[in-house]
């Protein structure tokens, strides 16, 4: 099993770095795309925020439900949503920031019994509070990737 205070510190700096790596990002790169169907800076941090979101909702129904059922999330579409509104970055990383100081505490806090809880995806597959808490560090830390190659190809510093 691995250790709940390592799986929060790996989260909460995945957290953090996002949230550097984003408020570096300028006005003129904010809403650059590769191409036309890919994602902007902008998109990325609205995605990660509200997945983010969504990912510390499906723990707390894990770990307080009784193998809950835990619905797929349309990523395109709340992308799309995002785009159109055009936020400012700022409102998103204010989401995650909060977001993630609930969650960091709920994972830090987990025992065995509650690293073992199971919660059933739409998608067919059993997801444990363990997996999960790895699973959004990860989704974070590959966004960071993405936002830093974004940048790359966009010229900005």
């Amino acid at each position: 099993m691995p250790d709940p205070e390592l799986l929060a510190e790996r989260y909460m700096a995945a957290v953090e770095g996002f949230i550097e790596c984003m408020r570096k990002v300028s006005a003129d790169a904010a809403d650059f795309h590769e191409t036309k169907e890919s994602w902007s800076p902008r998109d990325i941090c609205f995605h990660v925020a509200d997945v983010d979101s969504m990912l510390g909702l499906r723990l707390r129904r894990i770990l307080g439900e009784n193998y809950p059922q835990l619905a797929g999330i349309d990523t395109q579409a709340s992308v799309k949503l995002y785009r159109r509104s055009r936020l400012d970055i700022g409102l998103a990383l204010d989401a995650l920031s909060a977001n993630s100081a609930l969650t960091t505490g709920l994972i830090e806090k987990l025992t065995p019994e509650g690293m073992a809880r199971k919660g059933r995806h739409s998608e067919g597959h059993d997801v444990s509070a363990a997996d999960l808490a790895a699973f959004m560090a990860m989704h974070i830390e590959a966004h960071i990737k993405q936002v830093r190659r974004v940048l790359k190809a966009s010229g900005a510093k």
